[in-house]
């Protein structure tokens, strides 16, 4: 992943991504703060920098924390949360299957974003996409519930800027 332009936030941008980060935690301030940067990267990922990491990512028009961004925070919605059995899996790319998963935000709508957590310490492993509502989580046992779109250990995690 190579930078293709690096700018200051500006007050409108700020606006937008306080909106889309208020329905996850009361805690979003924490990661946006005066001088946060915009990279703009060669793959399409836009990041929000803050003290030069990756702390919220823009996928799909939406703005959402990063991995780095969510274990900053405490995430009060828009969980999924799977067993420790999953965890190898997870962090090297692998979707969420509903027999991992042992908790979930009961608002989730299907192609909402969502952190991955791991259930002992419910430290964030990734962020994903739901393929599922909540109601679908409650009634089936098995099958893909969330699609991994970006994980400990990827190309964004490990961004040196």
């Amino acid at each position: 992943m190579k930078i293709k332009k690096r700018y200051f936030a500006r007050k409108d941008m700020i606006n937008k991504i306080q909106s889309n980060l208020e329905g996850i935690s009361t805690e979003f301030s924490k990661l946006i703060q005066r001088g946060i940067e915009v990279v703009e990267t060669d793959v399409g990922v836009t990041l929000i920098l803050y003290a030069g990491e990756p702390v919220i990512f823009k996928i799909e028009g939406r703005f959402f924390p990063t991995v780095k961004g969510a274990l900053k925070i405490n995430i009060e919605h828009m969980y999924v949360t799977v067993d420790k059995g999953a965890v190898p899996y997870i962090i090297n790319g692998a979707d969420i299957m509903r027999p991992g998963v042992v908790d979930f935000d009961k608002n989730i709508r299907k192609g909402d974003l969502v952190v991955i957590n791991e259930e002992n310490y419910r430290k964030p492993l990734a962020i994903g996409k739901s393929l599922w509502d909540a109601e679908e989580f409650s009634l089936k046992d098995k099958g893909k519930c969330v699609e991994n779109l970006h994980y400990i250990g990827d190309s964004i995690w490990n961004l040196e800027l």
